[in-house]
């Protein structure tokens, strides 16, 4: 009883379970219905948007504090605030002067953010960071190249139908298999150099359902795949890396809920800032397409959260670049 009891608390402790759970879930209807409709890709989207998506971002200012806390640097969220938002004046005049190298830096950053939380505790040396750039970029890649239908007009509207970006994409989709296959060879290998330099203790089952949840997403609609892993995978391990480097230092004071309720003010203000957009378009810009706005949007306040986030990976890492010996990895 009591170890059925263990097992129970652990499987309740892994948001990430309740993820794959979903995902199956949307798999099953699909293949009994067909289709699942619209209005529920639209109500999950924003169920896992709303509720880990933007939420696990809405904390940079905290992250940020304990990073200049534990770096022995003073912290002003004024000066935190000013920075983010030039960040955002100066990411959105490349968009406007150079919107195909801004996509680029865009994808290649968000590759690297997303290995660097699929792959985290390891020491931020070339070879574990490569292999986060390679993992990172290798499951953006499946996301992207097991939709093409779908991607391929959004791709066009956001560059407005840049050639060189459209001819790339188009050789990526039409050697989708080798870039694939290809790439998550090369990832393995880097793994395997990587941990001969550096061997670290991993956790693979965790591995195993970020797998599971792309997998499913492999078979469900663009908006539906990308929130799986977005909402439901990234968000959700960053959300408990931030909770235990939050914590750390006042594990009896700040919970899980205390948390993600500390969010909320960010979050209501990233909605806010959506409205405004919005209704900004509806009275001065109805004639533009509004995809690559919202797109350009949507990058211009995640770029400085990328930076925050290195920032706590790297003193998260601290630990074993200090250490030669393994470590016990924590549990998604």
């Amino acid at each position: 009883m009591a170890s059925l009891t263990s097992s129970i608390h652990r499987l309740t402790a892994t948001p990430t379970y309740l993820t794959i759970a979903l995902g199956a879930g949307l798999v099953t209807w699909q293949a009994a219905a067909g289709t699942v409709p619209w209005l529920v890709q639209i109500l999950v989207f924003g169920i896992l948007l709303f509720g880990s998506g933007i939420p696990h971002g809405a904390l940079d200012h905290l992250i940020n504090q304990e990073t200049a806390l534990r770096s022995g640097h003073r912290f002003s969220l004024v000066r935190f605030l000013a920075r983010y938002l030039l960040t955002m004046a100066v990411y959105a005049l490349a968009w406007y002067l150079f919107p195909a190298l801004s996509l680029l830096l865009f994808l290649v950053m968000s590759a690297f953010h997303f290995g660097e939380a699929d792959i985290e505790r390891v020491p931020a040396t070339p070879a574990w960071t490569l292999t986060r750039l390679l993992a990172g970029s290798w499951v953006l890649a499946f996301i992207l190249l097991t939709h093409v239908v779908q991607v391929t007009p959004v791709l066009q509207r956001i560059t407005q139908d840049h050639a060189l970006t459209l001819a790339i994409w188009a050789l990526a989709v039409n050697q989708a298999s080798a870039v694939l296959i290809g790439g998550g060879v090369l990832t393995s290998l880097a793994f395997a150099v990587a941990y001969a330099i550096n061997p670290v203790a991993m956790d693979y089952p965790r591995l195993v359902r970020l797998a599971l949840v792309l997998a499913l997403g492999y078979g469900l609609p663009l908006l539906l795949a990308f929130g799986l892993y977005f909402g439901g995978w990234h968000a959700l391990v960053s959300f408990q890396t931030i909770h235990g480097y939050l914590r750390q230092r006042r594990p009896d004071t700040l919970t899980a809920g205390q948390i993600w309720l500390k969010s909320l003010p960010f979050t209501a203000l990233a909605l806010v800032s959506l409205g405004l957009f919005v209704w900004w378009w509806q009275q001065y810009a109805h004639t533009w397409d509004p995809l690559p706005l919202l797109f350009v949007f949507l990058s211009l306040i995640t770029l400085p959260h990328l930076g925050v986030m290195h920032g706590m990976h790297q003193q998260v890492a601290g630990a074993p670049k200090r250490s030669a010996t393994l470590h016990k990895p924590t549990r998604h």
